[in-house]
């Protein structure tokens, strides 16, 4: 992928040597008109690339390619949000039910569904700049419905899968939106 930058950087050397092209070798005119030529080459380039980029970035960000979920959203069968949980600035959460001493970051003891949940029953992990889901070797297992498709994708276990904004992840029939 070529960078804007780099257009950039060689579109100002071929200005500079275009102007020492002039104003030491007059009578090269072939050099001339080839330094000139790739010099507004790459000036259009920086141009169009910035715009290609910008365009494709919003495409992307439509899509949920890019950006980083910023809540896990716990819906209900209508698809209100009932709870959010913050993931910005966290690397590391537990999704399960909170019982005695252990303590999860995810609660999901107050569920219809919360007797088929695990005490540990999925970790959301973040590495290189996406968030992944991990089932924890739960009984009933963890499911994954991507943006735009209507399919439900069961987990393997120890097996992350990667997360986009718009994922339904679901956990004994309890879903949870990434957004």
């Amino acid at each position: 992928m070529r960078l804007r930058y780099f257009d950039w950087l060689i579109a100002l050397l071929s200005l500079a040597i275009f102007i020492l092209t002039i104003a030491y070798w007059q009578e090269q005119v072939w050099l001339i008109i080839a330094t000139f030529i790739v010099t507004i080459l790459f000036l259009v380039l920086g141009f169009l690339d910035r715009g290609k980029g910008f365009i494709a970035v919003k495409e992307e960000i439509k899509q949920g390619a890019i950006g980083q979920a910023k809540q896990l959203i716990l819906l209900n069968e209508e698809n209100q949000e009932l709870t959010a949980w913050d993931l910005f600035g966290r690397t590391s959460l537990v999704i399960g039910r909170d019982e005695g001493e252990n303590q999860v970051d995810i609660n999901l003891g107050d569920v219809t569904y919360a007797g088929f949940i695990e005490i540990e029953h999925a970790v959301l992990n973040y590495a290189k700049d996406h968030w992944y889901i991990e089932d924890l070797h739960s009984e009933n297992g963890v499911k994954v419905q991507k943006a735009g498709d209507a399919r439900q994708y069961k987990l393997a276990t120890d097996k992350p899968c990667r997360l986009g904004i718009g994922d339904v992840i679901y956990i004994a029939q309890t879903r949870l939106e990434m957004r």
